[in-house]
């Protein structure tokens, strides 16, 4: 064999060597919903910053008024969604208690909020 020819075929061997050794990309899939912040600006404009909400269809909503497992509470319906931001109205007597976002079926962490 020439010696071009070999000197190709290491070339290649070498090639398929490393790519055989980069990480592949994936996409996580099971993101859990984070909240960062609750502002409650009147009754009617709670707004909670956070990542990973989702678009808020399917299984999303707001939970208020839960102890801090989550238990008990009050099931709200935002009027806008988006994946850091959420806003809805404060239901009568919520007061002081903890609020968790569900995205897709999926909890964030509790947060302190004294609502309106």
């Amino acid at each position: 064999m020439k010696r071009g020819a070999l000197m190709m075929i290491a070339g290649l061997a070498a090639l398929l060597l490393v790519a055989a050794c980069t990480p592949s990309a994936t996409v996580a899939t099971e993101v859990v919903p984070t909240l960062i912040s609750v502002q409650a600006r009147d009754a009617s404009a709670v707004v909670l910053q956070g990542r990973y909400f989702g678009g808020g269809g399917g299984d999303s909503y707001v939970l208020v008024s839960t102890d801090v497992s989550g238990d008990g509470g009050v099931r709200v319906e935002a009027s806008d969604w988006s994946p850091t931001r959420i806003t809805f109205a404060s239901p009568a007597g919520s007061g002081g208690s903890f609020v968790i976002v569900v995205a897709d079926g999926r909890r964030s962490n509790p947060l302190p909020a004294n609502l309106p």
